[in-house]
C-alpha cells in the first residue's frame, strides 16, 4: 500500500510540474508575443502652454499654482526631460515635431500652413510609422490646408479629425471642421455660435477641445485591441486664446471648467487657468481610457507644450518660469519645455534626465521604439533617438553638438523681462554644452547677422549677461553653428542688415506681399481639353460635387462676372461667391457666416460635356444634368 501511495504521489508531482512548465512556457510566449508588437505611441500637444503653467516645472516662482494632477501623474509614472525644447511658435514647432528637422531645414519656418504647406517630399513621423501602425491626428494641424500636399491624410495619417489651418484653429466653437476628405464636417450645435447663442457656461455649443478629446477616446477604444499598434497625435488648442463672437474674454472656456478658481479676481487670468485645467483633464481622460482598455503598459505617452506662453499677464503663474522671453522668442522662455513621457514597466517611474531632447528628436525616437531601423528613416533629419535614455538602457546614446532655431519677428517678446537681448528681424539661436568647460551650457542669439549675444545658462538662466567679449572663441563657434544650420529658403529668406525685411507670417495660399512672396495662383489642370465650342455662358446653371452638394452659377455675358451660390450644401461654410471668368479660368471669393474661401478653377471639357477643377479646397464640380455643348 505504501509503495502504491508513493507511486501515486510521484505521478501527481509529475503532472503538477509538467503543468507548471506548460504555464511558464505559455506565459513566456505571451511575453514574447507582447515584446514582438511595438507599443502604441501617443503624443499630446498643448498650445501656448508656458513652462511654469504646470506643476511638474522646477525653478518657478508663482503666487498661485494651477493644479495639473494628471500631467503630474505622467511624470510620477514616467520620465521628465528637464532640458526639453520645442519650437518658438505654432507652425514651425509642429513642423520640427513631425519631420525631425530644425527650423533651418523645415519647410515651414514662419507661422503658416497655407503659404508653404508641407511638401509631398516631406516625410513625417506618421509616414514613417504608417506601414506598421494605424495613424491618427485629432485636433490642431497647421501644416497644410485641405487639398494641399501638407494636409494630414497626404502626410501619413489614416484619420484626421480637426482644424487644418492656423486661422481656423482660433475658433473655439467652429461650425465646420475637417474629417479626412470632408472639408466641412458640421458641428450642428455651433451654427452661428456666439456668446449669447451658446447660453450660460456655453452649454448649448460644442467646445472644439471637448469634441477632440471625445474623438480621441473613441479612437483609443476602437484601436485598443487591433492587430496593429497605433500612433495618435492629440493636438489641442488649449490654452491658446480662442475666438467666440461676442465674448469679452480671450479664453471662453465652457462649463464645468469655467467655474474653477473663483479665488482669482482677474477674469482673464482666471479663465486662462481654467483652460490649463481643462488641458490637464484631457490628459487624464487619455490615461484613464488606456487603463480601462488594459493597454497602458503597452502604450508610451508623451506630453509637451508647443512654445512659450502668450496673451495674458505672467506674474500670477510665472508662466515663462525663470527664463527670458515668451512665444515667438528665441530666448529660453520661447522654446524651453518640460517634456514628459510614460511607459509603465519600461520607462523608470518618477525619473528625470538632463539629456537634451528637442521636438525634432521625436521622429527618430518614435521610430526606434517602434523597431524601425535607422536606415529606413528619411535622409537629412536633424533629430537623434532618445529611446535608450527613456528606457534607461546601456546602449549608445547620441547627443547633439548643438540645437538650432531661426525665426523672423519684429515684436518685443521679452516676457517677464523688459526686452529681448536681440533686435527685431530675422533671428538665429544655438544652444550647446561645452565639453571643455564641464557643466557649462551656452546659448547664443543674433538678428540680421548682426553682433552675437552669448550667455552661460548654467550661471545665468535668464540670459542677462552677454559674455561675447570674454569668450570670443565660443562666440565664433556659435556663429559657425548658425551658418552651418541655416539653409536658405526663397519663401522664408534670411536678412543681412536691419533695413532688409523678412517674412514673419503668411496665411494665404497665393502668398503675401513683400517681404513674403506673392505666388501666382496655382493652375488646376484638366486631364484633357479637346472641345472648342465652350463659352463662359455655358457655365450658367446647376452643378454638383462628389458629395452631391449642389450649387448654381450665373455669368454676366457682358462683363464675364461670375456669381456662385449654394443650393443644397449642408457641409458648406459659405453661401455666395463672386469673381471673374476669363476663357477657361475662374477666380472667385466665396463668403459665409464662418469662412472665406479664395478659389481658382479651370473649366475642362471632353468635347461633349464640361466640368470644373478647383485648385484649393473644393472637389470638382459637374453638371447636374448632362450638358451638350453641341
Amino acid at each position: 500500500r505504501r509503495h502504491l501511495l508513493l507511486l501515486l504521489m510521484t505521478v501527481n508531482l509529475f503532472f503538477f510540474f509538467a503543468a507548471v512548465d506548460l504555464f511558464v512556457v505559455c506565459c513566456c510566449c505571451v511575453v514574447a508575443a507582447a515584446a514582438d508588437k511595438p507599443p502604441n505611441i501617443i503624443f499630446i500637444l498643448a498650445d501656448d502652454l508656458g513652462y511654469g503653467d504646470i506643476s511638474i516645472a522646477s525653478l518657478v516662482n508663482r503666487t498661485h499654482e494651477i493644479p495639473t494632477p494628471n500631467i503630474q501623474r505622467l511624470a510620477t509614472n514616467g520620465m521628465k526631460f528637464t532640458r526639453g525644447y520645442s519650437g518658438q511658435v505654432c507652425a514651425p514647432s509642429r513642423c520640427s515635431l513631425m519631420t525631425g528637422r530644425h527650423s533651418g531645414h523645415c519647410t515651414i519656418r514662419g507661422n503658416d500652413g497655407s503659404y508653404t504647406p508641407l511638401k509631398s517630399s516631406d516625410v513625417t513621423v506618421a509616414k514613417v510609422l504608417s506601414e506598421t501602425f494605424d495613424t491618427a491626428l485629432i485636433g490642431k494641424w497647421g501644416l497644410g490646408d485641405f487639398n494641399s500636399t501638407g494636409y494630414p491624410t497626404a502626410q501619413g495619417f489614416d484619420l484626421f479629425v480637426g482644424q487644418d489651418s492656423q486661422v481656423s484653429c482660433h475658433y473655439w466653437y467652429p461650425e465646420h471642421i475637417q474629417k479626412n476628405e470632408n472639408n466641412s464636417f458640421v458641428l450642428p450645435a455651433n451654427a452661428g455660435a456666439s456668446n449669447s447663442s451658446c447660453g450660460p457656461h456655453h452649454s448649448l455649443c460644442t467646445w472644439s477641445n471637448d469634441f477632440f478629446a471625445q474623438q480621441t477616446i473613441n479612437y483609443i477604444q476602437e484601436k485598443a485591441h487591433g492587430e496593429k499598434p497605433f500612433f495618435l497625435f492629440f493636438s489641442t488648442t488649449t490654452p491658446h486664446v480662442g475666438d467666440l463672437s461676442g465674448s469679452k474674454t480671450p479664453y471662453p472656456t465652457p462649463g464645468p471648467y469655467d467655474s474653477r478658481f473663483p479665488e482669482i479676481e482677474d477674469e482673464t487670468v482666471r479663465l486662462f487657468a481654467t483652460a490649463v485645467s481643462a488641458q490637464d483633464d484631457f490628459v487624464g481622460a487619455v490615461l484613464d481610457e488606456l487603463e480601462h482598455q488594459g493597454i497602458i503598459n503597452n502604450t508610451i505617452v508623451f506630453f509637451s507644450g508647443d512654445n512659450g506662453p502668450d496673451d495674458h499677464p505672467f506674474t500670477f503663474f510665472d508662466d515663462p518660469g525663470p527664463f527670458r522671453g515668451k512665444k515667438r522668442s528665441l530666448h529660453e522662455g520661447g522654446v524651453r519645455q518640460t517634456i514628459v513621457a510614460q511607459w509603465p514597466g519600461h520607462i523608470p517611474s518618477n525619473s528625470s534626465t538632463d539629456h537634451l531632447f528637442t521636438f525634432y528628436d521625436f521622429l527618430p525616437t518614435a521610430a526606434d521604439i517602434a523597431g524601425i531601423p535607422k536606415s529606413h528613416l528619411p535622409s537629412g533629419i536633424d533629430g537623434l533617438s532618445a529611446a535608450n535614455v527613456l528606457l534607461n538602457s546601456t546602449g549608445e546614446v547620441e547627443t547633439h553638438e548643438y540645437l538650432y532655431w531661426e525665426y523672423c519677428c519684429y515684436d518685443n517678446t521679452g516676457g517677464m523681462f523688459p526686452r529681448n537681448q536681440y533686435k527685431g528681424g530675422w533671428a538665429q539661436a544655438v544652444r550647446f554644452d561645452d565639453p571643455s568647460l564641464p557643466n557649462t551650457e551656452w546659448k547664443a542669439v543674433r538678428s540680421n547677422r548682426d553682433a552675437i549675444a552669448l550667455f552661460n545658462l548654467t550661471a545665468d538662466i535668464s540670459e542677462s549677461v552677454n559674455l561675447t567679449a570674454q569668450f570670443g572663441g565660443v562666440a565664433s563657434r556659435a556663429i559657425s553653428y548658425m551658418e552651418e544650420a541655416h539653409v536658405e529658403d526663397p519663401y522664408w529668406r534670411s536678412t543681412y542688415n536691419d533695413s532688409d525685411k523678412c517674412c514673419a507670417a503668411c496665411y494665404n495660399h497665393n502668398g503675401c506681399p513683400y517681404p513674403c512672396v506673392q505666388k501666382a495662383p496655382p493652375s488646376p489642370s484638366c486631364e484633357q481639353v479637346v472641345g472648342d465650342k465652350y463659352q463662359p455662358s455655358d457655365l450658367n446653371g446647376a452643378w454638383k460635387d462628389s458629395t452631391d452638394a449642389t450649387y448654381n452659377i450665373t455669368v454676366n455675358p457682358t462683363t464675364n462676372q461670375i456669381t456662385l451660390n449654394t443650393i443644397h450644401c449642408p457641409d458648406c461654410c459659405w453661401e455666395m461667391g463672386n469673381g471673374t471668368v476669363s476663357n477657361r479660368d475662374i477666380k472667385a471669393t466665396a463668403t459665409g457666416s464662418s469662412c472665406t474661401r479664395d478659389e481658382v478653377g479651370t473649366v475642362c471639357d471632353d468635347g461633349s460635356s464640361i466640368h470644373i477643377v478647383w485648385s484649393n479646397r473644393w472637389s470638382p464640380w459637374t453638371r447636374v444634368q448632362t450638358y451638350d455643348l453641341d
